[in-house]
């Protein structure tokens, strides 16, 4: 009872989480959505500063909302909010659940005054949270930043914006603003893209699976204490007395646990919602869930209860009832454990192989794992530029990094895949197109010369004298070769005065050599599908003299996959201290490099949350395997006593005695790796092998100490 009731528990937090999802996607209440696609990130400063300038108002507000998922089978595991509004919010900004505020106008106020890395819950380190949300556990984490920290972290201004106050007149003078920093029209912005669709994932699936494996645990239990009462039953019906006032005595124990599990479940519940309040909301929702837990203990006691109430006066005295029945009952639980084992395995087979990719990309990034990367920067005396108003910070950044760019330790990469989906997207944007997916790296000659990848030191000369020089692969046709430097001419050249002007913009040259293809550059990517390298990639030899803005007002991104500048321990030390950061009026922005490791360690994280569900999935489907097996042997060995008796005198195998039960064993077993096998799961196949292999083990020895039991207790009578 105390398990159905806690499993009761998760599910109705798990069904609390999947509301507080809808409650995000519909956040803020009353806003109006504005789409923004394929729109090119340096533009994205243009973005922001339309947007600001909106949002000053004090009944307006812009909230974006991105989802986290899960690398190991694409579950949510995060809600990242990012909110531009004035220092006095409007009243729709506040998020409540279960009678709880989760935040409030109050917090978001503090918010946007804040630093710019600040969060509202935990985003991406514990030091940044001004204020706490409350969890509800296995649910989304739900962070608000502000909105242009939300743009930088997740490297695009594409996406979905929700549009609070203003009235109609406002929003149509935002769209107009938005469409020539965004090359979309009105029209196209305020059309809806295609959803997204998440769902909880593997984890109420195997719960649901576990109450009814429980439920089936505690009937076969009940049923049993009710076959062994039925001689006491006999003995009470012939004094007279009641069959349910029998029944009520025996199974009052139960019913009395059954309602302590309910009074447990409910305070297992609030201690799996830490942070929400004690209020009349969240108990009028908590008690029913409770009493719904109880519902599958109640049922098994009311099916035991039957057979006692059922049963003939005769019968009850004599200890007479239908063993066959039983034992085919039991057979029949038997089967529905191994083939719930089976489909368990199946369904966990993706996240197992995930699990294993995720392993071989730990194991890709060990060959960087000391390199540093930039983790955080504050806005300092810089305010304007982490609103998009200004690039003076991303203008000493890039002089900093001009400063350092040929010394010992300090190197510049950062790649890009584009697929087939975002080439369809540019039909329109570019007059040409590439005609195939390809990595784009952008690195320093000393990245890839450190990388095997010797650049030419002609090349490096042109390219530190402003010259864009492209390296494309010759192993392309010449179609194929063509329309990339169409396009990277075309993106190269930029039509507006860069705020950050480099010798590029004296000339713009932009050449292209050809390579041969030889070991693959890293990839810098978290996506496992990237794991074995660019092998064939387009490379912009990068120095800070050929850079146009989306390189140079770039390097101040961060994480794993944005960021740009990286730095050896050595070169970390001495290039990101403050004395040395000083002259470039970057002392005051908190610059912080951390290595790599670190922030691999939390992306493989994920590996061992993978296996630890694997572990107690299986470890508790096999436990009710054997249970069932025990349960079913002995069943066996009672039923057919006498006859096991007289074959085990005339000298008949423990083997051969159970025959029937061993049959059904092996009948079931192979069965089940068919089916695993039919179902091309590996893991299932290797899970009943194994299992198989147990079962027999633990049949033998069964059948050796029971054949010899029931000999000794025939003997004896």
């Amino acid at each position: 009872m105390i398990v159905i009731g806690a499993l009761m528990s998760v599910l109705f937090i798990l069904d609390q989480g999947n509301i507080l999802l809808q409650e995000v996607e519909a956040y803020p209440s009353g806003s109006t959505q504005i789409y923004l696609y394929n729109v090119p990130e340096e533009r994205a400063a243009g973005v922001l500063a339309v947007i600001g300038e909106f949002s000053e108002d004090a009944t307006s507000a812009v909230v974006r909302v991105d989802h986290e998922l899960a690398d190991a089978d694409g579950t949510l595991t995060g809600m990242r909010i990012g909110v531009a509004t004035a220092s006095e919010a409007p009243p729709s900004l506040a998020l409540s659940l279960l009678g709880t505020t989760l935040f409030g106008v109050g917090q978001i106020e503090d918010l946007v005054s804040a630093d710019p890395a600040a969060s509202i819950g935990l985003d991406a380190n514990a030091a940044d949270v001004i204020h706490d949300v409350p969890e509800l556990m296995f649910a989304p984490r739900i962070a608000v930043v502000q909105l242009a920290r939300l743009v930088e972290t997740s490297g695009t201004i594409n996406g979905t914006y929700r549009v609070v106050g203003g009235g109609e007149k406002r929003l149509t003078q935002l769209s107009s603003a938005l469409e020539p920093v965004t090359g979309l029209s009105s029209e196209d912005m305020l059309t809806p893209l295609r959803g997204q669709n998440t769902d909880s994932g593997l984890t109420a699936g195997l719960l649901g699976g576990f109450v009814i494996a429980a439920a089936l645990l505690l009937l076969l239990v009940l049923v049993f204490e009710a076959v062994r009462a039925f001689r006491v039953l006999g003995v009470h019906l012939l004094f007279g007395r009641s069959r349910w006032g029998f029944a009520f005595s025996l199974f009052r124990p139960v019913v009395v646990a059954v309602v302590v599990a309910a009074g447990l479940s409910m305070v297992l519940t609030l201690a799996m919602a830490p942070g929400y309040e004690l209020n009349l909301t969240m108990l009028s929702a908590v008690g029913p869930a409770a009493a719904v837990g109880a519902f599958p203990a109640l049922g098994c006691v009311a099916i035991a209860a039957v057979a006692l109430i059922a049963i003939k006066p005769v019968d009850a005295i004599l200890g007479r009832f239908s063993k066959r029945l039983l034992l085919g009952v039991l057979a029949g639980f038997y089967v529905v454990a191994v083939a719930g084992f089976t489909l368990t395995f199946v369904y966990l087979d993706g996240p197992l192989k995930e699990a294993g990719t995720l392993a071989d990309v730990r194991e890709s990034w060990s060959a960087v794992a000391d390199q540093q990367i930039l983790y955080h920067t504050s806005a300092g005396q810089d305010q304007a530029s982490f609103t998009g108003q200004s690039s003076e910070y991303q203008r000493d950044f890039y002089d900093w990094y001009s400063a350092i760019a040929d010394d010992p330790g300090v190197s510049l990469v950062n790649t890009q895949h584009f697929d087939q989906s975002v080439l369809n997207a540019w039909s329109g944007v570019y007059t040409s197109v590439p005609e195939q997916p390809f990595w784009y790296v952008a690195a320093s000659p000393s990245y890839l010369a450190a990388q095997g990848f010797t650049v030419n030191a002609d090349l490096v000369a042109r390219a530190e004298a402003g010259e864009r020089v492209f390296l494309i692969p010759e192993t392309w046709d010449d179609s194929t070769q063509a329309a990339m430097r169409g396009w990277l001419t075309e993106k190269s050249d930029i039509s507006y005065e860069p705020s950050i002007r480099t010798a590029f913009f004296d000339d713009r040259i932009v050449s292209f050599e050809g390579y041969r293809p030889a070991a693959p550059l890293f990839s810098w990517s978290t996506d496992p599908a990237g794991r074995q390298g660019a092998i064939d990639a387009v490379i912009l030899v990068t120095t800070p003299e050929n850079m146009v803005p989306f390189e140079s007002e770039s390097l101040v991104a961060v994480g794993l996959e944005n960021s740009y500048v990286k730095l050896d321990v050595d070169a970390a030390t001495s290039y990101a201290s403050p004395s040395y950061l000083a002259p470039f009026h970057l002392d005051d922005n908190q610059v912080e490099f951390l290595p790599v490791s670190d922030f691999v360690a939390g992306l493989t994280k994920t590996i061992q949350s993978v296996l630890q569900l694997f572990g107690a999935v299986i470890l508790s489907l096999s436990l009710f395997c054997l249970i069932l097996l025990v349960a079913l042997t002995k069943l066996y060995s009672t039923t057919y006593r006498e006859a096991l008796a007289v074959k085990r005198m005339l000298g008949y195998s423990s083997i051969s005695i159970f025959a029937p039960a061993l049959a059904l064993i092996g009948v079931v077993g192979v069965v089940a790796l068919t089916a695993a096998a039919l179902a091309l799961s590996m893991s299932a196949v290797l899970g009943n092998a194994v299992m198989l292999a147990a079962q027999l083990i633990v049949f033998v020895l069964l059948a050796r100490r029971y054949s010899r039991l029931q000999l000794s207790t025939t003997l004896n009578e």
